[in-house]
């Protein structure tokens, strides 16, 4: 587990990029950064509304262990309805994780959301099992930021996004792998 927040601590955040409607498919970006740094990118195809998110974020990082401390991932959905299971992900590659979304949680929305998609109770078993959603205020802005969180220290993260995050309520590295996912679309 991390102790310390280190100016060049190694992260892989990553985010989806946008898609149509009609969209089968869409890409998930991973970027890598020492700090607020960018060192390298990566891009992979995920499904719209799928269940493969979860499989494709562990077999993309598992051979790069040694590149990132920490994995971002901006919300625990991505293509859609395409949930993560961050538990899975955290254990399986043995690192922490953090998933940050900049606005307020609509639980019982979401939820009924999920009952019109595929594999709805395996997605909201995911859902379950990301834990309670705690949330944290940077700086003078009104309202806070979101997470869920798994193999690190409640404290720990709130000090990682107040450092962080500079311009905006996300963390540098997710804001940079969210500004480079929106130049990708299916």
């Amino acid at each position: 587990m991390l102790k310390s927040i280190k100016k060049g601590i190694f992260s892989v955040a990553i985010d989806d990029a946008p898609h149509t409607r009609n969209s089968n498919v869409t890409s998930l970006i991973f970027v890598f950064c020492r700090g607020i740094y960018l060192e390298n990118v990566i891009k992979r195809n995920i499904d719209v509304d799928g269940i493969d998110a979860t499989d494709v974020i562990i077999k993309t990082l598992k051979p790069l262990l040694n590149s990132f401390n920490l994995i971002l991932t901006h919300g625990i959905t991505f293509g859609g309805f395409n949930v993560i299971n961050i538990q899975k992900i955290s254990t399986e590659l043995n690192k922490p994780i953090i998933a940050i979304t900049e606005n307020t949680p609509k639980g019982d929305e979401f939820l009924n959301a999920l009952k019109n998609v595929p594999y709805n109770n395996l997605k909201e078993e995911f859902v379950k099992n990301a834990g309670s959603i705690e949330n944290c205020f940077i700086k003078s802005i009104k309202n806070p930021v979101y997470f869920y969180y798994k193999n690190i220290d409640l404290e720990f993260v709130k000090l990682f996004i107040k450092k962080f995050s500079i311009r905006s309520k996300l963390p540098e590295q997710l804001l940079i792998s969210h500004k480079i996912a929106s130049m990708f679309s299916e």
